[in-house]
């Protein structure tokens, strides 16, 4: 065995130095499975068993490997610290998300056998009876602290009874002590104790979570037990395995963040989730631990496939509140898309947040009811990944009803924000003198397939293009620095208009450090910057967003709306779709007229349509091929996991090109275009 600098200073560390308890990581999973053994000969052929199915399995092929696990969360607490916020679960929900389908912020390329585990988590909207939850029960005790003896999942105990472990995934929150982060029971346990079990310190990623280990990985860790995996050491010496081999044997456990470490001739894999490292130095599970979770997921776990934990309630929701609202109720209606723990959302209002959601499964149907105060809100609807809950992949939707409001959407980029007021809210800004509201007016919407519309071309720098359709099949591409990168509405009389509002998707591409685009308004005096996006600061590349402005003010009937770009070439753009303006106006202000345009705008169908390169990937989802269409030699396309190692590569024909995607596993990938002369285009694929 190689002597181990890093280890041994830690160790001597921890004895000598007086280090608080939480400075390192301590899992008790395996203790308590020990434990289990001691006391249950036959858990021990159960283990056996397991593993034999393990080493046999394999995914039928033309399966969807994706699993959505419907989670209870048990909140045990004696102090006011020790009951967590509805956002501190949430938080930690997240995580579970991101780590398990590899879409955590901090992933990298450090070992390519990285893996998206194809297992997402959400909140049970049923409890056991068929009612309707939120997934959270919280339960008052007079015990200080309860170990890792079981006692937290009992209410005889202090603790909260388990769901039924064949349905919901358990996982209780509260003092463990004993200076132990947490621990799960591996699968083949009592139900009436299976779960995972983490201390409140360490648990998501705000409120009481505390460093080194607040950013939910301590969760993350235990589920993996919970799903068969064990200790990346193998709970032993260089001989010892944790039954995946893809994982270099080491000799130990690594602390803090000892990247580098080299044990058992090889570099210790100290960034894997179930390691001892510190929560910002993990970031992966395996290829070999995804069909390792897998395998328990269709073996002694397979029931939670068919649970109906974040389903649609059947037991009339629940219906324990017989107070009747005395306000407004407000409907929400969620339908999520094919990758329900990507959305989450926020109403807020005059008090602050009224209520927030995430952590859902796939094509899960959410309806909630609000009791809403006369008042303004805002409803902001988010996606992780930055395309919306519809079309492209799934009929997400949303809408709000009720008192008078009716919003609905679906179609947006990363995020998208609907206002709406309730009562008398004070006249809508305050323009008409009797304190009346203003009335909400769609002035126009253009998504530029099939001309300019109400906009006009401001010349070389301004085209119509195919290249990155964010919704149906063109465009309007902005980019350099000149008089001609503008995009410029017709003249429109907003006589009487309080408010002007302009929604609109964008999509930036290779734009650099601190460029920027505009919005500007021109009200009869010249036009003026109301609205400013800069790389870096507003937005990174090739990530969609979905942006709504509002100016205030008392408009003539002349008024024109400008965007322009600030890139410094050809090759640095900005695509702009789906711009709908809107307003609030007084009074008989609702008829929206336009003046005489006296601006050339080039032909719907001329030869500036296809702008850099036009090119298409279908079907998306796609089986085992994908058909890449161009309308130019000399590009190529390549096929990239999650992670950016590049899985295919094929030079690309002008025309329809296929490419096989057989031998790639089911998931999503990243189909990049590129070209020398600069151009690179990314677009998400999935395969099933």
């Amino acid at each position: 065995m190689q002597f181990n600098c890093t280890k041994l200073f830690l160790l001597l560390a921890a004895l000598c130095c007086s280090f608080a308890v939480s400075a390192q990581r301590n899992c008790g999973s395996m203790d308590v499975l020990e434990q289990e053994l001691r006391e249950d000969p036959a858990r021990a052929a159960r283990l056996e068993a397991l593993e034999e199915f393990t080493r046999k399995f394999e995914m039928p092929e033309g399966e969807k490997a994706l699993i959505t696990i419907p989670v209870v969360v048990h909140v045990v607490y004696r102090t006011s610290a020790e009951n967590i916020s509805l956002a501190q679960i949430q938080s930690q929900m997240q995580v579970l998300n991101d780590d398990f389908r590899r879409l955590n912020a901090d992933r990298d390329n450090t070992w390519g056998q990285a893996a998206d585990s194809e297992i997402e988590f959400c909140l049970a909207s049923v409890d056991p009876s068929g009612n309707s939850t939120d997934g959270i029960i919280r339960k008052a005790t007079t015990v200080s602290s309860h170990g890792t003896d079981n006692s937290i999942k009992f209410d005889s105990q202090g603790g909260s009874d388990a769901w039924p472990a064949a349905d919901y995934m358990n996982m209780w929150v509260g003092n463990v002590g004993g200076g132990i982060l947490g621990y799960a029971q591996f699968p083949g346990g009592q139900a009436a104790t299976d779960g995972v079990v983490m201390d409140y310190r360490y648990f998501g990623t705000t409120g009481t979570a505390q460093a080194p280990f607040n950013l939910g990985r301590t969760a993350t860790h235990e589920v993996g037990h919970y799903l068969n995996l064990r200790h990346i050491w193998g709970d032993g010496g260089c001989n010892a395995s944790d039954f995946v081999d893809d994982t270099p044997n080491s000799d130990g456990p690594n602390y803090g963040c000892a990247t580098g470490n080299f044990a058992c001739n090889s570099t210790d894999m100290v960034e894997n989730y179930m390691d001892y490292s510190d929560d910002a130095c993990m970031n992966l599970f395996t290829a070999g631990q995804k069909a390792r979770m897998q395998a328990a997921l269709n073996g002694p776990r397979a029931s939670l496939l068919s649970s109906n934990g974040c389903g649609t309630p059947s037991g009339g929701g629940g219906g324990g509140d017989p107070t009747a609202c005395n306000d407004t109720e407000v409907t929400l209606t969620l339908v999520t898309d094919n990758y329900g723990s990507e959305t989450s959302w926020t109403l807020s209002g005059p008090g602050g947040t009224v209520a927030t959601g995430n952590g859902y499964g796939n094509n899960q149907t959410i309806t909630e009811t609000f009791c809403l105060p006369d008042g303004c809100y805002d409803f902001t609807i988010n996606d992780s990944y930055g395309d919306g809950i519809c079309c492209a992949y799934g009929n997400g939707s949303y809408a709000l009803s009720g008192g008078g409001v009716s919003e609905s959407g679906g179609s947006f980029g990363s995020s998208e924000t609907k206002s709406f007021c309730l009562g008398d809210t004070g006249g809508g800004g305050g323009g008409d003198p009797t304190g009346g509201a203003c009335t909400d007016v769609d002035i126009f919407s253009d998504n530029f397939n099939s001309n300019y519309g109400n906009w006009n071309d401001g010349g070389s720098d301004c085209l119509r293009s195919r290249t990155r359709a964010i919704e149906g099949g063109i465009s309007v591409v902005l980019r350099d620095n000149t008089n001609t990168s503008v995009l410029t509405s017709d003249p429109i009389n907003l006589t009487g208009f309080e408010e002007l509002t302009v929604d609109f998707s964008y999509f930036p591409n290779s734009m650099e450090n601190g460029e920027d685009f505009w919005l500007q308004v021109n009200n009869g005096s010249g036009y003026q910057t109301v609205a400013t996006w800069a790389r870096g600061t507003d937005f990174q590349n090739n990530v969609l967003y979905q942006e709504s402005v509002t100016i205030t003010g008392d408009f003539g009937s002349n008024v024109r709306v400008r965007f322009r770009c600030d890139a410094s070439g050809n090759s640095d753009y900005v695509h702009l779709d789906n711009i709908m303006l809107s307003g609030c106006a007084q009074g008989n202000a609702r008829r929206v007229e336009f003046g005489t345009d006296d601006l050339t705008q080039v032909a719907a169908d001329g030869e500036e349509l296809l702008g850099d390169v036009g090119y298409k990937v279908f079907p998306n989802p796609a089986t085992d091929v994908l058909n890449v269409q161009i309308n130019e030699a000399g590009y190529v396309a390549r096929l990239l996991d999650v992670t950016g190692k590049e899985l295919l590569r094929s030079a690309l024909q002008a025309g329809s090109n296929q490419i096989e995607t057989d031998a790639v596993p089911q998931g999503i990938y990243l189909m990049v275009v590129e070209g020398a002369d600069g151009f690179r285009e990314t677009t998400k694929v999935v395969l099933r």
